[in-house]
């Protein structure tokens, strides 16, 4: 049996991906340097195989279901990026186009389904770990991380309140945080994202319409959180807001449906509307001259 040709790329680019989310999370996120500093090295290490973890298990969901359901495909491919968290997240190419519409919707889902229940466990972690509230200097500007559903639940559970508005996350909680991000972001109904597929296996015949509106929904929604139009001109450019096609018969399997549902609910667990915000801490009260927003 012959290897993938394609496997020792794909772990080069995991452990350039890993080092990558390592770095950027130490000198930009932690303040420090990972490499001389004991503290700054544990976090971002803590940061950057929690966050790894999620994304594997994401891309192996696609990557186990597809091979099942038999596609051909690659391995993924991680994407190493010095900058925001360190990675813009991973591909894996098909190569055959799909069967059916329940190979589609199933192969789909598995990666979100995956993914999220990583998120959901490093929440669990995580949100016990961390809990320090910041207390911003009257005057600046900071940025706010919005909480989905899904931590607002796991804060109740665990700490029997969701976490603060300026409550700091531990690395570990800030890993599962971004995977409940990535997770909406790939569950939204627009072409080749992952919510797309399931989209275009339960109504086959309209996916390129929904994808379309959605669309223009992205673009309108940039100007609630700027993201949204990032990510509408990243489809437009890579041609992904196209549907892959799918035959109509047969139709979808009751599992196949299932899953459909459980991705709806992980979907609404995990979106935010704004999911970063950037906020100006009101200046003294008392007076005094607030400090100039940096």
């Amino acid at each position: 049996m012959s290897r993938d040709p394609g496997r020792i790329p794909s772990v080069l680019l995991f452990v350039a991906t890993l080092a990558s989310v390592y770095v950027t999370y130490g000198f930009m996120w932690d303040g420090g340097n990972p490499f001389t500093d004991p503290g700054v090295a544990g976090r971002s290490a803590a940061f950057a195989s929690s966050l790894m973890i999620i994304l594997l298990a994401h891309e192996m969901g696609h990557y186990a279901v597809a091979r099942a359901h038999g596609f051909r495909l690659s391995l993924p491919y991680f994407i190493p990026f010095p900058a925001g968290f360190g990675t813009l997240g991973a591909l894996i190419r098909l190569r055959s186009p799909p069967p059916n519409r329940t190979a589609l919707l199933e192969m789909g889902a598995a990666g979100p389904l995956a993914g999220a229940v990583c998120s959901f466990l490093a929440l669990a972690v995580g949100l016990p770990l961390g809990g320090e509230v910041l207390e911003p200097d009257p005057g600046t500007t900071i940025l706010v991380f919005s909480d989905p559903l899904a931590v607002k639940l796991v804060g109740t559970l665990l700490l029997g309140a969701p976490p603060d508005r300026y409550a700091l996350l531990h690395p570990v909680g800030l890993a599962g945080w971004i995977g409940c991000l990535l997770t909406a972001i790939n569950l939204l109904p627009i072409g080749q994202l992952d919510g797309g597929h399931i989209a275009a296996a339960l109504v086959p015949g309209r996916a390129r319409i929904l994808s379309k509106v959605l669309l223009g929904l992205l673009v309108v929604g940039a100007v609630a959180w700027p993201g949204w139009g990032v990510w509408a001109l990243v489809l437009l450019l890579l041609g992904a807001w196209r549907s892959l096609p799918v035959p109509v018969r047969p139709p979808l399997t009751p599992r196949s449906r299932r899953i459909a549902l459980a991705a709806g609910a992980v979907f609404l667990l995990t979106f935010m509307p704004r999911p970063i915000q950037v906020e100006e801490v009101p200046g003294d009260p008392g007076g005094g001259s607030p400090t100039a927003p940096e």
